[in-house]
């Protein structure tokens, strides 16, 4: 029993630890792992407290409880009241792998969601070719520049202005989508992908990108959208940092948890870091992952309601 009180008295620490990931950056990856540690607390805290094991028992259920309630919160509906003529909108948000080769299934998924606007991050030039040749109906805007890999390609219908913001290592890897809706009313969109903080170097890229949304938001007069393979979970501190200073929540509230990355691992493995963040006067009428298609990630599809 001792090995799993140790396990257990770990498993309360990374609970702990995860809250402040604003002070190193390892313990913000734990965040992404909060549906993990309050299964795995709650199994290892009902078998200390079977052991008669009482105190160290109730430290690791009282950790296991911490966890359910914060994932559990994406479970709660956020009402939010809009005019009976608020415009509707369905938006795209697909990390489609630059290596990828199912075109086929991926243009497919497309057609039969007919969103009005698509983010497709990770798109390289073979994409760009197979999504232009497909004639899906859609303006399409390359982000990418020449001389690298990959960029975010959008993808919209109706007017819109669209301006990127670079997509290299050390710029913001955002694209915003400036669109008229059918009433008249504009709302602005963000598609972002910032780098995978897999060194502490990448981690203060990946914040200083996510930043980058959090005053892109703060600064519009309009509805917002943002929209993208975050590389971070939503109890991440980065995260949390854009929703609250950016004013904007996370769809999957009233929708519960869908996690989006690796598409190939099981379930219980998997975490969300795909994520559509709406400003507070929008309405998620539904939110869904789409099939595995190639990709690492899952497409992530929500149809709002603006006004």
């Amino acid at each position: 029993m001792f090995f799993v009180a140790a396990v257990g008295l770990g498993l309360a620490a990374a609970t702990l630890g995860a809250f402040a990931g604003a002070y190193w950056w390892p313990l913000d990856l734990i965040a992404n792992f909060r549906p993990q540690l309050g299964v795995s607390a709650l199994v290892i805290g009902l078998w200390l407290l079977a052991a008669r094991w009482r105190r160290i028992g109730g430290v690791v259920m009282l950790a296991a409880l911490v966890n359910i309630l914060l994932v559990g919160w994406l479970w709660i509906p956020r009402p939010v009241s809009v005019s009976a003529d608020a415009d509707p909108l369905r938006v795209l948000s697909f990390n489609i792998l630059a290596a990828n080769e199912n075109y086929g299934d991926v243009l497919g998924f497309l057609r039969e969601t007919n969103a009005d606007v698509v983010f497709l991050h990770e798109s390289s030039a073979p994409w760009e070719e197979a999504v232009a040749t497909a004639d899906l109906g859609y303006r399409i805007v390359k982000t990418r520049d020449q001389n690298h890999i990959f960029g975010t390609l959008v993808l919209v219908r109706g007017v819109a202005d669209v301006e990127g913001f670079g997509f290299t290592e050390r710029e913001a890897r955002a694209v915003e989508v400036l669109l008229n809706l059918d009433s008249g009313k504009k709302v602005a969109l963000l598609g972002v992908h910032p780098v995978a903080p897999v060194t502490e170097f990448e981690s203060g890229l990946r914040d200083a990108q996510l930043n980058f949304a959090t005053r892109w938001a703060a600064s519009r007069q309009e509805p917002v959208v943002i929209a993208g393979d975050f590389n971070a979970g939503p109890w991440s501190y980065a995260f949390r940092r854009l929703g609250a200073r950016g004013d904007v929540v996370d769809s999957q509230r009233g929708f519960g948890l869908q996690p989006s990355f690796p598409a190939s691992s099981n379930l219980a493995f998997r975490i969300a870091i795909d994520h559509v963040l709406v400003s507070r006067e929008i309405r998620v009428v539904d939110r869904r992952l789409g099939p595995a298609m190639g990709s690492d990630h899952f497409p992530v599809v929500v149809d709002l309601l603006i006004g």
